[in-house]
């Protein structure tokens, strides 16, 4: 643990900066406004919270809190690191100005240095971003002690001890830490829900993620040390564990991503029925501290949660980033009628693409979405639907499976606002004009997205509105575990109810209006 002894702010170098003390050592930081409300606060940008998982440290679980003896961390204008670069065990810290103890939100993202934390700042909640391992350094399983896997999701528990013993230093309650995951990192925060010391956070929000996601949880350890074997030495020579080993150990990190990257061909993906995530969370079976023992759904079965007020929800179109090829040439889609067996959502074994049962399947699913089970080039709003609907039947289940076990309320949102801030949309499908959103399209209302700055400074007054609305809501579950806790000038009489056990799935919809919905996707979602 650090040992602060005394913490001093005074204005620094210049008065733009200010400066926490303790010890023989400094932490300069920056003084900021924002966007909105220009309200004036403090970055402290580059915080190391663990040792660089280097050389011998490298695919080892984090080791820390780092030493900061004579130490000084200057104060940056942007966060470059990531988690595809090895030494990447950072935090920023965003606070706001007033004493009294601020509850914290940690947000947990591969690109957190991408979002910027005006609009929470302006709700006074202090704000942390968090860098972690990803890709093969943080999420490589070879099912011994070389590389236990989830190392990624460790790196996250370790910031938040940090945080856990430190962050009252920059006037933030560690009795109120609420953790966010979106992008990467929404499936290992889904996942804290049932494999992790909730003594670490008092609230969770995922954003468009699940713990039940097929896709993201892997049991194929072996064929990816192979792959990678191959990949990094002689692909003619038969596998060798301590060669391998010693591959990973001398690589440069360079080496390493490229050989990690598109480890399964196409054919590989098709025949799984799914796309695969070659480096995401698994069940551990070497480890002494392990993340993840059981599976998520054997940990629910087992009734094992962690009893926590939940945020969760899913934007109504997440497949259109995997769209773009066919919105411009739908012909494509036709294609589709004679492949379809390939893009069946299965769990577990693959069945024989040949066998009665799959046929019968296929064709009901085809039946149920398509007009005369029949692809044509007219269906692309159809299988949109069609894929969003694999991506949000996990969340949905996740939700309601915790909401049944845990005594601690679940809020479920949707979010359907198509605006100037729906980053996923404009980067995959801009010229496809229909309403909802998509994929991630929900995080650049709730932090200033760094690319759209110049958006931001011309936004209208109906999405100013909507932010605040949004963000208000937010903030009010980080701070009492309740979105919706009294009568609000911001709010109106807008009133976010928790799911309730064996009742039709009511979510808060975010779209022209703000309102309670019963969600359009239970249908399809029974089926």
């Amino acid at each position: 643990m650090l040992s602060f002894s005394l913490m001093i702010l005074v204005c620094a170098y210049s008065c733009d900066s200010i400066v926490v003390k303790f010890n023989e050592s400094v932490i300069v930081g920056k003084y900021l406004r924002t966007i909105f409300g220009d309200k004036s606060y403090v970055g402290f940008f580059h915080i190391p919270y663990a040792e660089p998982p280097l050389g011998e440290l490298r695919f080892k679980p984090p080791i820390g809190p780092r030493s900061f003896e004579n130490y000084k961390i200057y104060a940056y204008d942007e966060d470059t690191w990531s988690g595809l670069t090895e030494d990447c065990l950072y935090l920023s810290i965003f606070m706001p100005l007033s004493v009294y103890p601020k509850p914290v939100l940690v947000w947990f993202h591969e690109h957190s240095y991408w979002h910027g934390p005006d609009f929470f700042i302006d709700e006074e909640i202090l704000v942390v971003t968090v860098s972690f391992r990803t890709g093969i350094f943080g999420f490589l399983n070879t099912e011994d002690d070389f590389a236990e896997g989830n190392l990624g999701v460790k790196d996250m528990q370790m910031s938040l001890e940090w945080l856990k013993h430190n962050v009252h230093k920059f006037n933030g309650d560690p009795k109120s830490i609420t953790i966010v995951g979106a992008g990467l990192a929404a499936t290992p925060v889904a996942s804290m829900l049932l494999n992790a010391d909730k003594d670490l956070f008092s609230k969770i929000i995922v954003l468009s993620g699940s713990a039940l996601s097929p896709a993201d949880y892997k049991n194929f350890n072996f064929e990816i040390a192979n792959k990678l074997f191959k990949r990094l030495g002689d692909p003619l020579k038969r596998f060798n564990r301590k060669e391998l080993y010693e591959l990973l150990k001398n690589g440069t990190a360079d080496k390493l991503l490229s050989a990690s990257r598109e480890l399964f061909d196409s054919t590989e993906v098709r025949d799984n029925q799914r796309l695969i995530n070659p480096f995401g969370c698994s069940l551990e079976i070497a480890s002494e501290n392990p993340f993840m023992k059981w599976t998520p759904i054997e940990m629910y079965n087992r009734k094992a949660v962690n009893d926590v007020p939940v945020l969760i929800g899913y934007t109504s179109l997440p497949s259109l980033c995997k769209l773009k090829g066919l919105a411009s040439n739908r012909e494509l889609l036709k294609y589709l009628n004679y492949n379809f067996q390939y893009l069946l959502p299965f769990e577990g074994r693959v069945d024989e693409y040949n066998c009665k049962k799959y046929k019968k399947i296929k064709q009901r699913i085809k039946e149920f979405y398509f007009l005369n089970a029949t692809i044509t080039e007219r269906s692309l709003r159809r299988f949109a639907k069609y894929l969003s609907d694999m991506h949000i039947f996990p969340l949905l289940r996740q939700a309601r499976l915790q909401s049944d076990v845990s005594s601690c309320p679940v809020y479920l949102y949707r979010f359907a606002f198509k605006g100037s801030f729906n980053i996923g949309w404009r980067n995959y499908v801009p010229n496809l004009n229909w309403s909802g959103a998509s994929l991630d399209d929900e995080i650049c209302y709730l932090f200033k997205c760094k690319s759209l700055n110049h958006v931001y400074n011309r936004a209208q007054t109906n999405e100013r509105g909507f932010i605040r609305k949004i963000v208000r809501l937010f903030a009010n579950f980080i701070k009492l575990g309740n979105p919706t806790p009294h009568d609000d000038e911001v709010l109106k009489n807008i009133q976010w109810m928790p799911l309730s056990k064996g009742t039709h799935l009511k979510a808060m919809n975010f779209g022209k209006l703000i309102r309670m919905r019963d969600i359009p996707e239970e249908e399809r979602m029974r089926f």
